[in-house]
């Protein structure tokens, strides 16, 4: 009778200890496929995220150019504002104008090149002014080309005929905003 108490005791301490590695591996199980399926979700929403993305970036650059086309609808013959490249005008006596960033971040400068170039039989005065704006058209700095900004040393302050020049200096900025574009008046 010891021996089949003992063989009892043993059945139900087996069982008990079947019974609660069922449920660890149960538990486990559960929480395995819960990770699994939280990184399905983590993979597609990173999917959708990288869409979404896509869209808006799309969509900003549309109403980039939908900004552009006001501004320059807005103001007439108003030019996109490039640095360190050439942009060629030829109105008048004005045949290429250059903008250049200097300075600091802080502190930022902007610099004009203009050739000048007169095809005339007669000379004449320069007047040329240069006018900047911003990204939403706002004026943000102005500069008139003058006699002290040429590269030459010249006595006249008139443009022979057949004469070329150049003129270089900085543009005052009014406010404190980057130029985006800008206009040239040739008088």
């Amino acid at each position: 009778m010891l021996v089949s108490i003992v063989l009892g005791a043993l059945l139900v301490v087996t069982s008990i200890g079947w019974m609660v590695t069922a449920y660890k591996l149960y538990s486990t199980n559960e929480l395995l496929l819960g990770r699994e399926v939280a990184m399905r979700g983590e993979d597609a929403s990173a999917g959708n995220l990288r869409n979404t993305v896509t869209a808006l970036e799309q969509q900003v650059a549309q109403l980039r150019e939908a900004n552009a086309s006001l501004v320059q609808n807005r103001i007439p013959d108003l030019n996109p504002l490039s640095f360190d490249a050439i942009v060629p005008i030829g109105e008048r006596y004005l045949k290429s104008i250059s903008f250049t960033r200097t300075g600091t971040e802080q502190k930022k400068r902007f610099g004009y090149l203009a050739v000048l170039q007169n095809d005339r039989q007669r000379g004449i005065a320069p007047d040329v002014t240069i006018i900047l704006f911003d990204a939403l058209g706002v004026q943000v700095g102005m500069a008139k080309l003058a006699q002290d900004d040429t590269s030459l040393e010249a006595e006249n302050p008139e443009l022979n005929a057949g004469e070329s020049r150049s003129y270089y200096g900085q543009i005052k900025l009014t406010r404190d905003r980057d130029p985006a574009y800008f206009h040239v008046e040739v008088q």
